[in-house]
């Protein structure tokens, strides 16, 4: 039976061991789990993870920095991620439970690796259900914490929450806290980041986790609400500095209207993927339709589309205009989730895509 080359810094690894073995320990973790090989090497050995995971709250910052670099490492790999799920640290419940205590401490310097791991962890759709009991007490501190830019005292911007909440967001039950908690709608605080210039990651994450809750049609109602103002972050990004006719600037939201010279679009192609994806489900029913066509979504596209070189960002445009370009009557249905589409009808739709993206 081969030797586990771990077995021999097992002890160094120990919160008590003498600090610079322990130093040296943590730092050859963090170079053998940047690489898959590495990580299963790990996984391997159950007392090594679970000294590390005691390591994430050393005294010494550098030690507790690097331990969570590992696990930022071996949760960025999705066996990785779900076998962390399993430890229990010292204290506390689980993972999560201590991650979360680090994201919530105003004085945790490294903060953003816990977030990091938070965010791959999320990532499993299979673990979802199980991670959301421990994410839905702290659920409204963590976005308070993630709202106030200057929550972390430490140098800590959390913004690797964003992703994290998009992630969360596949989970009905977080959909629903997203739109119904009280007194404060936490996706109200949530949408003024998808327009965040300081950090893609931020305004990323908030679009994915508004383009998830488009996916679920029973919130299109609460998302097109007057109150809510959603087209106007969502359309602010595939928006430039082009001039429109009096008639078309009218019907445009109001704080889109005569936008300044130097305004730039989105340089981030998945972001803007997202937010068209986002308005094509928007378009679902005829009440979504009606809404983006009386706001002004097709001059905006139309002005988007001449702009944009991506054949799928592209095509994802052209769906949108297509069917806001329709009078009702020709779309022909009030709700486009009840029309069932035939498998073969599917394939050939399909075709006509991949077909379209070979030559753009």
């Amino acid at each position: 039976m081969a030797k586990d080359p771990l077995s021999e810094i097992v002890e160094f690894l120990k919160p008590d061991a003498r600090l610079d073995l322990k130093h040296i320990s943590v730092e050859h973790l963090v170079g053998l789990s940047a690489s898959e090989d590495g990580v299963k090497t790990l996984l391997k050995n159950e007392q090594v993870i679970q000294n590390v995971i005691e390591l994430t709250d050393d005294k010494v910052e550098e030690i507790a920095k690097n331990a969570l670099l590992v696990l930022v490492n071996v949760s960025a790999n999705a066996n990785g991620a779900t076998e962390l799920l399993k430890y229990r640290p010292t204290k506390r419940k689980n993972v999560l439970d201590l991650l979360v205590s680090y994201v919530l401490n105003p004085q945790k310097k490294d903060a953003d690796a816990a977030c990091m791991i938070l965010s791959n962890i999320t990532r499993l759709e299979d673990e979802l259900e199980v991670c959301l009991d421990s994410f839905i007490p702290h659920l409204n501190d963590i976005l308070n914490a993630f709202v106030n830019i200057d929550f972390n005292k430490k140098g800590s911007n959390l913004h690797y929450l964003a992703p994290m909440f998009s992630n969360l967001s596949c989970s009905y039950r977080i959909r629903k806290w997203l739109t119904e908690e009280n007194p404060h709608v936490p996706v109200i605080k949530l949408l003024p980041f998808c327009n965040y210039e300081q950090s893609n990651i931020r305004k990323g994450g908030a679009i994915g986790t508004v383009r998830n809750l488009s996916f679920d049609i029973e919130y299109h109602d609460f998302l097109l609400k007057n109150d809510l103002d959603l087209l106007t972050y969502l359309l602010n990004p595939l928006m430039g500095n082009e001039d429109y006719a009096d008639d078309e600037m009218d019907k445009l939201p109001i704080t889109l209207q005569y936008l300044p010279k130097e305004k730039k679009r989105e340089v981030d192609v998945d972001i803007r993927k997202m937010i068209l994806e986002t308005l094509n489900k928007l378009c679902t029913k005829r009440k979504g339709r009606e809404m983006l066509r009386d706001n002004g979504v097709y001059y905006v596209l139309r002005e988007y589309h001449k702009w944009e070189k991506d054949p799928k960002a592209l095509l994802a445009c052209e769906n949108v205009v297509d069917i806001l370009i329709q009078k009702e009557d020709e779309v022909g249905v009030e709700d486009f989730s009840t029309v069932v589409v035939p498998e073969d009808m599917k394939e050939k739709f399909t075709k006509m895509d991949d077909e379209y993206l070979k030559v753009a």
